[in-house]
């Protein structure tokens, strides 16, 4: 993955059904510098052989596929590929949700309504260095955007 010195692109692949959702984050990803998108899949066996071909830095995945399932998505990955960072956005917010993602190991998980933005501010501190990622954290931690639904506020209940 990128330093904060450039080295590098992170790779970032795209697991969404939506095609507007799909637009909007690629049109995030073109103006974050140093990120660059390798790829999409709209269902849950297109997304899994995409991924193992490619081998992205960082997923952002919707848990809704057709036909298909995100969670059992977030379970390849992280079964074959725990290096690789992924970020859930999704509209299915409820506690077995979270709860499936944080048991299969998902590193950020957002609800698509009220947090949208906050993938943008992740794959800014991914790219970038361990400082912004703490700025990340103590947003989340503060109550920016909803943080019931973060990981983070998930983990110290």
């Amino acid at each position: 993955m990128s330093t904060n010195n450039g080295d590098e692109m992170m790779k970032v692949f795209i697991v969404e059904d939506s095609g507007k959702v799909r637009e909007l984050l690629q049109r995030m990803l073109t103006n974050l510098p140093n990120a660059q998108f390798v790829g999409s899949a709209v269902d849950e066996l297109g997304a899994i052989e995409c991924i193992e071909a490619l081998l992205p830095d960082v997923v952002i995945l919707d848990l809704n596929l057709k036909p298909g399932s995100g969670v059992e998505v977030l379970k390849s990955i992280k079964k074959n590929h725990p290096e690789i960072k992924v970020i859930v956005l999704t509209n299915y917010v409820d506690e077995f949700y979270i709860k499936s993602c944080k048991d299969a190991g998902v590193d950020y998980f957002f609800d698509k309504t009220f947090q949208f933005s906050m993938v943008r501010a992740v794959l800014w501190s991914l790219v970038y260095d361990d400082h912004s990622a703490r700025k990340v954290e103590a947003l989340l931690k503060n109550g920016e955007e909803n943080p019931k639904y973060s990981l983070e506020q998930q983990n110290a209940a």
